[in-house]
């Protein structure tokens, strides 16, 4: 897959779209692809592709069965997506699918977690405000953050893809929700119960 910037939406527009609603130029391409338009599809993918495979490595999956699930995920929008109701929220409808997409390459490959660190990073980005940070201080969270993935073996299925949204992917309680067809109460208690176990791996207490 390519994964360059496509021409008409960046990737930083739909990642601060998805906070406040999709926009406009994403509704456009999605009506045009609905109609038939190949180029529309195209940067349809170009747009999420990125996101759907670091949330395939951050799940467990290696690289390769990352990218694909994402095509995976991407034939299964394209030969649906003329079923797509005009209106709602195409990200939501295609995280749906990729998540879905993700479970089922999950139950075929490897356990969650047997990764490498290096395949983990590659996807997962640390942002951190210079603002007077110390560098040591910015390594040490680096770190943390590489730790953190290390870890992620432990969750249950269920609570590693919430904590994967809601803590990682900075996803609201109520998308996952709609998404995942659980409670927010549901949704609130596997994060709590991943952060839990997270914390109990990465600060255990001493006798």
């Amino acid at each position: 897959m390519d994964l360059t910037t496509p021409r008409s939406v960046s990737e930083a527009g739909v990642a601060a779209g998805s906070a406040r609603g999709e926009p406009a130029e994403v509704t456009a391409l999605v009506e045009r692809a609905k109609a038939g338009d190949a180029d529309a599809f195209g940067d349809l993918m170009h747009l999420y592709e990125r996101r759907i495979i670091g949330i395939g490595i951050q799940m467990g999956l290696s690289r390769e069965d990352s990218l694909d699930a994402c095509q995976d995920s991407f034939v299964k929008v394209f030969r649906y997506i003329g079923k797509f109701r005009s209106g709602e929220s195409f990200f939501k409808w295609l995280y749906r699918i990729a998540i879905n997409t993700i479970y089922d390459h999950l139950r075929i490959s490897r356990s969650p977690g047997v990764i490498s660190i290096e395949e983990m990073a590659g996807e997962t980005k640390l942002e951190i405000a210079d603002g007077g940070v110390p560098m040591a201080t910015r390594m040490e969270n680096a770190d943390l953050v590489n730790r953190l993935m290390a870890e992620l073996g432990c969750l249950t299925r269920q609570e590693r893809i919430v904590f994967v949204l809601r803590d990682l992917q900075s996803m609201p309680t109520d998308e996952i929700g709609k998404v995942l067809s659980l409670s927010q109460v549901t949704v609130r208690r596997h994060c709590m119960s991943a952060r839990g176990k997270l914390r109990d791996r990465l600060f255990p207490r001493k006798p």
